[in-house]
């Protein structure tokens, strides 16, 4: 059940794709501007991946997902997603980007609604009261995550426990599988789902896994999504 750092090596070289997301989402964050398309934001998407150190993409071939403004609410699979030329930021916006770096053979898997007040992109602590309550949904989502996860739960105990919050937060669960996360593989096929009916321990995998719950609040225009990776540091979670 255990995975650290020092003893893992595997989980040293995700920790490296991992870092060269959050990098590039934080690039990306100074970079976007209003009137830019989300084929323009993918590309330069693509760009700071591989500055960053990316050699491939591990997700359909698809090393960024963004979707801007109503687009937000989609949820797609990589195998159909494609971005949208005429989809155009707004000065009052937001952009949902997913990537999905590999270096070497190892997975990063990192999104984040980045929120565009008066022409400014904030990555959290927007001022507009329906994109606050969006974020710090998501951030009160991970928080009982990592309150509350123990190596000898269930994908399955986790998907009902998350779910319900959702619900009693006023939200609803946007993933069109209706799952909120994946086990870190070598292979995109070989992932296994925070879904209903998996009864797969999570200790007993011991692998690293991802947390994306995709959400709207009920009667709301937008999107919101915050994903990391997280794995047991012995009976400790832990953010990769």
């Amino acid at each position: 059940m255990v995975l650290n750092d020092s003893a893992n090596p595997e989980i040293v070289k995700n920790k490296k794709a991992q870092q060269a997301a959050k990098k590039t989402m934080k690039e990306l964050c100074e970079t976007i501007r209003p009137g830019m398309s989300e084929k323009e934001i993918e590309t330069m998407a693509i760009r700071s991946l591989e500055k960053n150190g990316s050699n491939s993409w591990w997700y359909h071939g698809v090393g960024a997902l963004v979707l801007l403004g109503d687009r937000s609410t989609v949820s797609v699979s990589g195998r159909e997603y494609y971005a949208s030329e005429e989809n155009i930021l707004k000065e009052t916006d937001v952009v949902t980007i997913d990537l999905a770096p590999t270096i070497d053979g190892y997975w990063g898997d990192y999104a984040r609604t980045l929120f565009v007040e008066e022409g400014r992109v904030y990555m959290d602590n927007p001022v507009s009261a329906e994109f606050n309550q969006g974020v710090s949904a998501e951030i009160s989502l991970h928080k009982l995550l990592m309150e509350t996860a123990t190596p000898d739960m269930t994908f399955q105990d986790i998907f009902e426990m998350i779910n319900a919050e959702i619900d009693r937060l006023g939200f609803v669960n946007l993933d069109y599988r209706k799952n909120l996360g994946h086990t870190i593989e070598e292979h995109e096929w070989q992932r296994l789902y925070i879904e209903e009916e998996n009864n797969s321990v999570i200790g007993y995998i011991a692998k690293p896994f991802t947390f994306e719950p995709h959400i709207k609040a009920v009667g709301g225009k937008f999107g919101f999504k915050r994903e990391d990776i997280y794995y047991f540091d012995g009976d400790r979670l832990v953010i990769l």
